[in-house]
């Protein structure tokens, strides 16, 4: 990598690492410690800020895109493997737009966040979703707060109704299985 773009980089890392949202982004994931067992499964390329900064220094990056490709990944996989509207996926959120904002300011490319919107934008595309997936969903669905369920019903009710089964005037069942590829990406984020 250029003298350049490695200070370029360093400097990036050294910006993230020092902000108050990047607490749970420093160091690899402790899923044994925490009990999240299923993590290896849901996350298949862990990475964290520290992992980055190791690489960087190690010469592991030829390319300022490589070390952007890893950070991003870190607020990927929080947002693979975390209930939507959890604090540590708002975390993430904060943290990639700290990083979108440096990297406009310091004019580092950010294609890769421009394909991650487009992939987004695509949703006319029918989308395949595996049992795997399925399953994973309903177990991350079970450990969401009541406000996140919430938010979760209001989706599913407004996008895919016939997912959502009256069990008594005071219980609902998502069914999972039912729902369309579009609705299933947007309860999964």
């Amino acid at each position: 990598m250029v003298k350049d773009d490695l200070s370029k980089a360093a400097n990036l890392i050294k910006h993230l690492e020092a902000q108050r949202e990047s607490s749970e982004f420093l160091a690899p994931v402790d899923y044994k410690g925490l009990g999240l067992d299923d993590y290896p499964q849901v996350v298949k390329t862990p990475m964290d800020l520290s992992t980055v900064r190791k690489k960087l220094k190690t010469g592991k990056y030829q390319r300022l895109t490589e070390v952007v490709a890893d950070i991003c990944l870190i607020w990927e996989n929080c947002r693979a493997y975390n209930a939507l509207g959890s604090a540590i996926v708002l975390q993430a959120e904060a943290m990639e737009s700290v990083m979108r904002t440096y990297c406009l300011k310091h004019n580092i490319a950010l294609e890769l966040l421009k394909k991650r919107g487009e992939a987004l934008e695509n949703l006319d595309e029918p989308i395949e979703i595996s049992i795997e997936e399925k399953v994973q969903l309903s177990e991350r669905i079970r450990h969401v707060s009541h406000e996140t369920l919430a938010q979760i019903v209001q989706t599913v009710e407004n996008d895919c109704s016939q997912a959502l089964e009256d069990l008594d005037k005071d219980r609902l069942q998502l069914r999972v299985d039912l729902l369309d590829g579009e609705t299933f990406r947007k309860v999964a984020e």
